[in-house]
């Protein structure tokens, strides 16, 4: 069966989707924009609810709507007010601290019966690092070492309490069961945590693990751990070998088969014609701002400078140029394709920014689920990642339109079948 999970950002995931007379940038941090995106995407019975995070803002902002609030408030404010889709949320290794991560998403998931899922981040947006009292970032190697162990904390503190360790005999006056509450007792190059939670075991033992790092330090810490990954994958060949060699380290991590989803990302513009979903993309294309794009495009390519660039001249070949701190395998997939198709500086920042890199399905509710199904049933993804250009509308029309066809296809679920976000993607 295939996986959908709804990826929510602001008012839509395309740069200055609040210019947009179908979003409302006013009602972008009110609890009733949350609720109603989140219900949107429980009754197309959408796997999970995702909220990505950055932890600075970024010039960017003077032209496009990035304000990030907190995953965890957001998430568990949301609870209340959906009953199946899981939720979600990212919270970095490079700036947290094992035992908070720990406790915030076991609490999610007692919250939400177990629906919480933790997208496991390694911070690469170098502004950060100040917010956090460090001059810089750490290479990207440090930070995956760290992300490595930080994940191995967390699990061991989730893993603390047995399921059966609260007794709760009044007459005895016995809660707990010592016996059955373990310490995590773990000393490591990067952290040293006693544990355990003060937090029985949650409904689901771990909460969902999800990871998109698409690096070869990201890939394995998915393979060993997630049980969700989100990649950039532009066509079904290059989408499909990552499949492979996804399910390729899961195993050598002596994981089952099919205990890792790999997801590309989406964004869907859905039209009732061929004609009207591609005039509804160049109507988002056209709210991009032609002079923010230098902002927005060095913080997509690992702050590089790119002012002694002509914007409109072919790109040359920066990977040389890519710093060691920054983020490896996004900067790399948008140099290589600017190389490839011969894209000037404007032109890659257009489209990157449109799509935030991912990649734009644009025609029919029928023709985006042969697409789907095409990507799906060559082995090229085990579902998608949908990024809707703006909110609410465009999670509407893709849960309303493209959704059902997908069901009547056999492809995708008609309701759920399970309680947690663990057995939806078991299905």
């Amino acid at each position: 069966m295939m996986h959908l999970a709804a990826y929510i950002q602001g008012v839509g995931a395309a740069q200055a989707a609040w210019r947009s007379p179908r979003t409302d940038a006013a009602n972008a941090l009110s609890l009733n924009h949350w609720i109603e995106t989140a219900r949107v995407a429980e009754a197309a019975c959408f796997d999970a609810y995702f909220l990505a995070d950055v932890l600075a803002v970024g010039d960017q902002i003077a032209t496009d709507s990035t304000e990030r609030p907190d995953p965890i408030a957001v998430l568990s404010a949301i609870t209340g007010f959906t009953e199946h889709i899981g939720l979600v949320g990212t919270s970095s290794t490079t700036f947290n601290d094992p035992f908070t991560v720990a406790r915030q998403f076991a609490t999610l998931d007692h919250l939400s019966q177990g629906r919480a899922g933790w997208n496991v981040v390694t911070t690469a947006v170098g502004a950060s690092a100040a917010n956090y009292g460090s001059a810089s970032l750490p290479d990207h190697a440090d930070r995956y070492a760290r992300a490595e162990e930080f994940v191995e904390v967390v699990a061991a503190l989730w893993d603390g309490w047995e399921e059966d360790a609260i007794v709760a005999d009044a007459a005895a006056g016995r809660y707990a069961d010592l016996a059955r509450i373990h310490p995590a007792a773990h000393a490591g190059e990067h952290f040293q945590v006693t544990g355990p939670l003060p937090l029985r075991r949650s409904p689901q033992g771990r909460p969902v693990i999800a990871q998109a790092g698409s690096s070869g330090p990201g890939m394995n810490l998915s393979a060993a751990w997630a049980e969700m990954t989100f990649t950039t994958q532009w066509d079904i060949e290059s989408s499909r070998e990552f499949v492979t060699r996804t399910r390729e380290l899961s195993a050598q991590h002596g994981r089952e088969p099919g205990s890792l989803k790999a997801l590309p990302g989406i964004m869907p513009f859905v039209g009732s014609t061929e004609e009207e979903a591609q005039a509804l993309a160049r109507e988002f294309g056209s709210f991009v701002d032609v002079e923010g794009l230098s902002a927005f495009l060095t913080h997509h390519l690992g702050n590089l400078d790119l002012s002694d660039l002509d914007p409109d001249a072919p790109l040359p070949d920066l990977r040389p140029r890519l710093p060691e701190n920054a983020s490896v395998s996004r900067p790399r997939l948008y140099i290589e394709t600017a190389l490839r198709e011969q894209l000037t500086l404007r032109q890659l920042a257009q489209r990157i920014a449109l799509t935030l890199g991912h990649r734009p399905v644009i025609g029919t509710p029928e023709a985006i689920a042969d697409d789907l199904e095409q990507w799906f049933t060559a082995g090229a993804a085990d579902g998608f990642i949908v990024l809707p250009a703006d909110l609410p509308q465009g999670l509407c029309d893709f849960g309303e339109q493209v959704v059902p066809i997908l069901q009547q296809r056999g492809l995708f679920r008609r309701e759920y079948t399970g309680s947690t976000l663990r057995e939806h993607l078991s299905e």
